[in-house]
């Protein structure tokens, strides 16, 4: 009796275990497995619609910044960029008191057959503070441009520098307009050009430095005649010397390089960055009084 008892208790045990198993088995398989698999399903589409939501934002984020290039690129026609940009450089050259401008642009060059960029190359002479204020003004702009290549050469101890500054412009398809883009590229850390005294102030160049502005210092003092030919003859004051100069030679001072145009009784007439100038004998630079003008025609401006 105690044996079939035995059994029948070990018998209920192996039931009891086996339908533990079971169930154990069936939790995994039937519940607990569809369940896992549908968590994992849902997690995956979360992570999908995270991923295309992120896209979705990417998207429209490029199509504002397309749309802000777009205002900031120059016309998507060659000439026209070209004619606007190179005015534009020259406003800047003129507000900042730079000299002896010349700016020239290369060929367009198609980049990834998306957009063009332009090149323009830019030559002027002046002292470093012109060059920081032609700087802020040109980093203020809301053009597609960029500072490519910066050459700085001072003239001795004279506070003049030689410059010569490469830029890249960009033409993007379908901006159809004919003049540059107003306003300002939020670029500057500062929005006052006086916060950039600091970069003309310091002698960056470790020279002797004579603040004086040469343009008030040269000077034509005299037209002679030889042999029926006028001789214009230019003093710059800061280094004692004289230059002698013929109807349409050209000529090359601390203060200015240009061309005598027109030889009159008492006065001169220069062309400089394709500016005319009229220049009385005992005169000044700074004081010669602009005729006709690559930029704007103004006969009241004064070149100073």
């Amino acid at each position: 009796m105690k044996s079939l008892n035995r059994q029948h208790l070990l018998l209920g045990l192996l039931a009891v275990i086996a339908l533990v198993r079971v169930g154990d088995w069936v939790l995994a398989s039937m519940i607990q497995g569809p369940l896992q698999e549908r968590r994992a399903r849902t997690s995956q589409l979360r992570k999908d619609i995270e991923k295309r939501e992120a896209l979705l934002a990417q998207a429209r984020q490029a199509g504002r910044q397309i749309d802000a290039w777009q205002k900031q690129s120059l016309p998507s026609d060659v000439e026209t960029a070209r004619s606007v940009y190179r005015g534009w450089v020259l406003s800047l050259v003129r507000k900042a008191k730079l000299r002896n401008a010349t700016v020239d642009s290369g060929s367009p060059a198609n980049r990834s057959g998306v957009y063009r960029s332009l090149p323009f190359s830019i030559r002027v002479r002046g002292t470093l503070q012109q060059f920081t204020e032609f700087l802020y003004q040109f980093s203020d702009a809301p053009h597609l441009h960029q500072i490519a290549s910066l050459t700085l050469s001072p003239l001795g101890s004279t506070g003049q520098f030689d410059i010569s500054i490469g830029v890249e412009t960009l033409l993007l398809p379908n901006t159809k307009r004919d003049r540059l883009n107003t306003g300002s590229s939020a670029l500057l850390a500062s929005s006052r050009v006086q916060d950039y005294e600091t970069v003309w102030r310091n002698n960056i160049f470790g020279i002797g430095i004579d603040h004086s502005d040469p343009m008030k210092h040269t000077l034509v003092t005299a037209i002679t005649y030889s042999n029926g030919n006028a001789q214009v003859w230019i003093s710059e004051q800061l280094l004692d010397k004289v230059t002698r100069v013929g109807l349409n030679e050209s000529f090359d001072t601390v203060a200015l390089s240009g061309r005598i145009v027109e030889v009159r009784d008492q006065e001169v007439v220069i062309e400089s960055s394709g500016d005319r100038f009229l220049l009385p004998i005992g005169s000044p630079f700074a004081d010669a009084r602009l005729l006709e003008s690559s930029v704007t025609a103004s006969s009241d401006a004064v070149l100073k």
